[in-house]
């Protein structure tokens, strides 16, 4: 059976999916979440549904029974607390049986980087290779999905800001990472491998307002923002916690160290096509 992390998350769900697609029994999917009213919402397609919660340890010792396949999606809470829910759920996998740990890691992995969320995913590789349990690393470049909310209201401005000066990413969509992810869950022979999964194409901050005017013939300046700045202005416009808006402008700042723009070609050869290009999510998700 495979156990799908986060469940009722956007990636969650959306590997789910991808794996229905693919042919996966609903039998042999488990949905997990700490909500369970919400993960019950599988049951009508004949997913079972069990609480999983990263900060209740014997949550997820039980709803890891029976499990083969764990799929583990990075959680949502601060650098120190996150790490020891990811150490939570690799000593549970261990304790329940469970024989392979897919985890969703990130491009970068410095100890050292701007972005802090690297560091937690330095550590939780970290724990799985000690673990003692098979394990394949999904290296996640930046989403593309993301963008629509830092270019928020760019017409009306005529401009858009971030931390990045010059350093480029290989944006990749949501729903890519899920179709590799579903391909990965589906077949052993992925087991001891890792895989850095990014788009077809780089482009920095700039060459995002860039496109961003071509597509919406209005002219899009770019301003580089100081990082403090940055995620104070994140704060106040979307009232996110000062620990993700402090995080996400690092990542910006991190974009211009190098390796983010990294076009792996992981992706192509796991589904057999290109990932979608940044420009196509932007045009859905913009109605550009």
């Amino acid at each position: 059976m495979i156990f799908i992390s986060g469940a009722t998350g956007q990636l969650g769900t959306a590997v789910i999916n991808a794996l229905l697609e693919r042919g996966t029994p609903p039998a042999q999917i488990v949905a997990g979440s700490r909500k369970p009213e919400a993960a019950a919402a599988f049951a009508t397609r004949g997913i079972q549904a069990r609480t999983a919660d990263y900060a209740d340890p014997a949550s997820l010792v039980a709803a890891y029974q029976g499990i083969e396949v764990l799929y583990l999606v990075s959680g949502d809470a601060p650098i120190e607390i996150r790490s020891a829910q990811h150490r939570n759920a690799i000593a549970a996998a261990v304790k329940a049986g469970v024989k392979r740990v897919v985890y969703t890691s990130f491009v970068d992995t410095a100890e050292d980087s701007p972005f802090g969320f690297a560091r937690i995913h330095a550590d939780t590789e970290r724990a799985l290779a000690k673990s003692g349990l098979e394990t394949t690393i999904l290296r996640h470049g930046v989403y593309a999905d993301i963008l629509p909310a830092f270019v928020n209201g760019f017409a009306e401005r005529g401009a858009i800001a971030s931390p990045n000066a010059q350093g480029k990413a290989a944006f990749i969509a949501r729903a890519d990472l899920a179709a590799a992810a579903a391909v990965v869950l589906s077949a052993r022979e992925h087991a001891g491998k890792t895989y850095t999964l990014t788009g077809p194409s780089a482009l920095n901050m700039a060459g995002i307002a860039a496109l961003l005017a071509a597509r919406s013939g209005k002219p899009v300046a770019y301003q580089v923002m100081p990082a403090a700045d940055y995620a104070a202005m994140l704060v106040q416009a979307t009232g996110m916690p000062d620990w993700l808006a402090e995080a996400l402008a690092g990542m910006f700042v991190a974009m211009d160290r190098g390796g983010y723009d990294n076009q792996s070609g992981d992706f192509a050869r796991l589904l057999g096509r290109d990932a979608l290009p940044v420009e196509a999510v932007l045009a859905e998700q913009l109605g550009l």
